[in-house]
């Protein structure tokens, strides 16, 4: 099971991470370089749009220790199942898991940014993130531009992304029951209930997707860091400053570390 969802969630992050490149390039490196405007730093770096950006890993760091500890406790191997005598527990950590995914700024980012630039829009720079509606907006927004271009992501999103699920547990509108290996949620409107099996489905999907996502971004980055060199051609900021992206081995104590930076291009006399 954990085998062909692994498999199955590579097989459609490389498909949407080759799409994204040849649909605007420029878009998808400013992507994986974590670009994002920072208000006040034209009078220093000469524009306020920057890569780079720290503090969304920071943030989202001690929320990835604890999925990544709770996956290697219960599915370094194949074949886990909820236990009669610990299924309370394990599926309401799961849930907790499975409802910061969904409130996660770093993840969500990434995936609005990914279906932008399919979609033709180029790159998000500003707060785009909805703070009402945030169901419709996705789903307007992010599944079904990848759904449009026939794009697996589109499938698996599909699939992982329950709404209803998040927000019963955020209310404490759920119920484990161990006799029929059941979650029973009550979302605003009506019951659902789930097997167990079905919500690990749901569950390692998201939690997977999310994973090897953040994986990839990171690979991607330091591959393209470490070519030490211009790695686009100069493009205008939306702040109107002519740039490029330069990837770099920067000295942090005695580690080399691999960044992307926007350079202002130097302009001929």
């Amino acid at each position: 099971m954990l085998k062909q969802i692994k498999d199955e969630i590579c097989d459609a992050i490389e498909e949407l991470f080759l799409t994204a490149s040849q649909t605007n390039y420029i878009a998808f490196i400013l992507l994986i370089a974590r670009a994002e405007k920072q208000q006040g730093l034209k009078s220093k770096c000469g524009t306020d749009y920057v890569t780079e950006y720290p503090l969304d890993i920071y943030f989202d760091e001690t929320r990835t220790c604890y999925y990544i500890n709770y996956l290697r406790k219960n599915y370094s191997k194949e074949g886990y199942h909820y236990q009669k005598e610990s299924a309370i527990e394990d599926i309401t950590t799961e849930l907790t898991i499975y409802s910061h995914i969904w409130d996660s700024d770093y993840f969500m980012k990434s995936l609005y940014r990914f279906a932008a630039i399919i979609d033709g829009q180029g790159y998000l720079w500003d707060n785009f993130l909805p703070e009402k509606n945030i169901h419709e907006h996705f789903i307007k927004n992010v599944i079904s531009v990848f759904k449009q271009r026939e794009l697996k992501i589109g499938g698996i999103l599909d699939k992982c992304y329950k709404s209803s699920i998040r927000n019963a547990f955020a209310h404490s509108r759920y119920f484990v029951d161990t006799d029929t290996r059941e979650l029973s949620i009550r979302p605003k409107v009506g019951f659902m209930n789930y097997s167990f099996e079905e919500f690990q489905d749901i569950f390692l999907h998201a939690v997977i997707l999310m994973n090897k996502m953040e994986n990839y971004q990171e690979i991607n980055h330091n591959r393209a860091a470490e070519k030490r060199t211009a790695i686009t051609e100069p493009f205008f900021t939306p702040d109107g400053v002519k740039v490029q992206v330069y990837g770099r081995m920067v000295e942090h104590g005695d580690t080399l570390t691999p960044e992307l930076h926007i350079v202002k291009v130097k302009e001929q006399n």
